[in-house]
């Protein structure tokens, strides 16, 4: 192995010169690591999907969050047409129209029962999503500790040969 060499030949003088390296010496090539055994190959089969699923949960849940938000917002609206609902029913009371009232009444009625609906399907969708997560977070444990004890085996089983 060459390199460049420097010398302080006297005091004030410095000589940089290439110099071949002798005796340097190469470190022996490691040896091949042993064939992994068949057991620990199933098991990082096994890592490898349950992390491919951890992925489709943790896209399920982001796409479910989407539809929540569209829910919200879905609700809103629904709350938006009541208030309007009601404004209506108080401008035909202050006109004495009973036939618009009753009309109004039975509008009213209907759209507050959708907006109960609605907002009930909102709160078993959020738990859903609420226990989903929890799910999803204890995999990932069970995934981290199935990595680790991977690991374990694969120097344990290093030892043993």
């Amino acid at each position: 192995m060459t390199r460049w060499k420097t010398v302080v030949v006297t005091d004030a003088l410095i000589v940089a010169a290439w110099v071949p390296a002798v005796g340097a010496q190469t470190p022996p090539p490691a040896p091949p690591p042993p064939p992994p055994t068949p057991q620990v190959q199933q098991d990082k089969r096994e890592i490898r999907e349950d992390r491919r699923e951890l992925r489709r949960d943790t896209r399920e849940i982001r796409q479910d969050r989407r539809e929540i938000q569209g829910d919200k917002r879905e609700i809103a609206g629904d709350r938006k047409e009541i208030r309007e609902d009601l404004k209506q029913l108080q401008k035909d009371k202050a006109a004495g129209n009973t036939e618009a009232v009753k009309k109004d009444r039975a509008e009213l009625a209907k759209d507050k029962r959708e907006l109960r609906g609605d907002e009930r399907e909102l709160h078993r969708d959020r738990q859903d999503v609420r226990r989903d997560e929890r799910d999803r977070r204890e995999d990932r444990r069970d995934l981290r500790q199935d990595r680790r004890d991977l690991h374990q085996d694969r120097h344990s089983t290093r030892g043993a040969r």
